[in-house]
Order: C-alpha cells, then structure tokens, then sequence
C-alpha cells in the first residue's frame, strides 16, 4: 500500500534540525486543532516527550566543552586528511617499493574507510579506532614505517582519545544537570511521531478523512519535504552532526 504520509530519514538529521522538524509538526497540530484528530491522546505523550528532547539539547548547546569538542574535531579530521593524503600522494612514488606500500594502505585501508571526517562525532571517533586497530596489523605496520609514518598514526590515535575524552566529560556534565538525554528523548520524541503518522495512515485506509485531515496530511507532507531538501543539503555541504547524547 501506498503511504499516504512521505517518510523521513529522522535519524539522520542533526539534533537542532531533528527538533526543528519535530517543533513545526506540533506546532501545525496545535493550529490545527489536536482535539479534532484521532490522535489526541498520542499527541500529549509527543508533545512531552518533545519538551525532554528540547530540554537536552538545551544542556548540549549551553556546555563549555561544546566549543573545546568543535575546535578538538577540526584538530583531529585536519591529522586524519594529512595523513589520507601523505599516503594517497606516494602512489605513484618513483620507487617502486614506495609505491607498492602506498598502494596496500590506501586499497587495503583508507578506501574501505573512507573520509571518516565526514561522519558523526560518535561515529567518527569509532571509525578512527577501528582504522588504527586495522593499521596494526604487521603487513600495514610495514608499510607505514616503508613512508615513515608512524608519528601521523600516533597523532591521530591521540588527538581521537583527546576528542572522545572530552565527549565524556561533556557526558557527566550534562548528566549532573539534566535526567534526559538526548539519545533516548529522540527515539521517544519519533517514537510518538511514528505512532501519529500510523493512526492517520489507518484512519485514510478506514475512509476516515475529513477535510481538517486533508489539510493535515498536505501540511506534513510539505514539511516533510522541506526537511528532506534540508537533509539532502545538509550531506552535500556540510560534515557534522551533533552527538546524541
């Protein structure tokens, strides 16, 4: 069956656009009217929900390490390319075996991973982990001494544990001030959402549609479509999401 609803892709959105999408989607049921919908019980469990999430991004936003893990990030991906670089520039080496060890780190490494600055602070600290375990293994140890590149890799494994140290202290921080993490407020916060968006869904299968519930599913629908551009743009321009918790 078709949906009558478009989907989003909200696990992908950052934590100031995820509550964005969610804060317009309330804000249309609330001008709408949510004592005319089916959903107006599920609607105050949304809303709730929505106010803890808000609430955690709040603690994140206001965090003194926030500034310290942005510029900590920047530090990291800028070792993280040097060294992407170093190796991908000595392919074509004039000596052969220079470029025969080049050409196992970069196939045999950095290709499978590739740019791993682009992803997620949590993602990107556990991608640079599994890509320096990956580059002790003897035949990559080899090569990257056949370069000289040991001090790149000890850089990297330190500036990535000074990231995710600084991503923990951030953690008890916000702990100490606030019982909702962002993490779990998210999934409840769509969690609800879904449950919304099921019952209308249910409701056009039932026949159920009045014009207040046209108007709704048009609404979402436009909103829904905003936030995908957004997301779309989003990838192409720009590398970061913010932790969830």
């Amino acid at each position: 069956m078709k949906r009558v609803i478009n989907t989003l892709g909200l696990v992908r959105l950052r934590n100031e656009l995820h509550v964005q999408f969610h804060e317009t989607v309330i804000s249309l049921i609330i001008a709408l009217g949510a004592i005319n919908f089916p959903f107006e019980a599920l609607f105050a469990l949304y809303k709730l929900a929505f106010d803890h999430e808000s609430e955690a991004l709040l603690i994140i936003s206001k965090s003194e390490k926030t500034a310290e893990i942005v510029e900590q990030d920047r530090v990291r991906d800028n070792i993280f390319r040097g060294l992407s670089d170093t190796v991908k520039g000595h392919i074509n080496h004039f000596e052969t075996d220079m470029r025969v060890a080049a050409n196992r780190l970069w196939n045999g490494i950095f290709t499978h991973f590739g740019n791993v600055a682009s992803k997620s602070y949590d993602a990107e600290t556990a991608a640079i982990k599994d890509l320096l375990r990956e580059l002790k293994r003897p035949e990559m140890v080899t090569a990257i001494n056949k370069l000289n590149l040991q001090l790149w890799v000890n850089k990297l494994e330190q500036e990535n544990n000074k990231f995710h140290a600084l991503m923990m202290e951030r953690y008890c921080e916000a702990t100490d001030k606030t019982t909702f993490r962002m993490k779990t407020t998210r999934v409840e916060t769509d969690r609800y959402y879904r449950a919304i968006v099921a019952t209308v869904e249910n409701e056009v299968l039932l026949g159920n549609v009045p014009d207040t519930m046209k108007h709704f599913i048009t609404e979402l629908n436009a909103i829904v479509h905003r936030y995908k551009s957004q997301l779309t743009a989003h990838q192409h321009n720009s590398k970061k999401t913010e932790d969830n918790g």
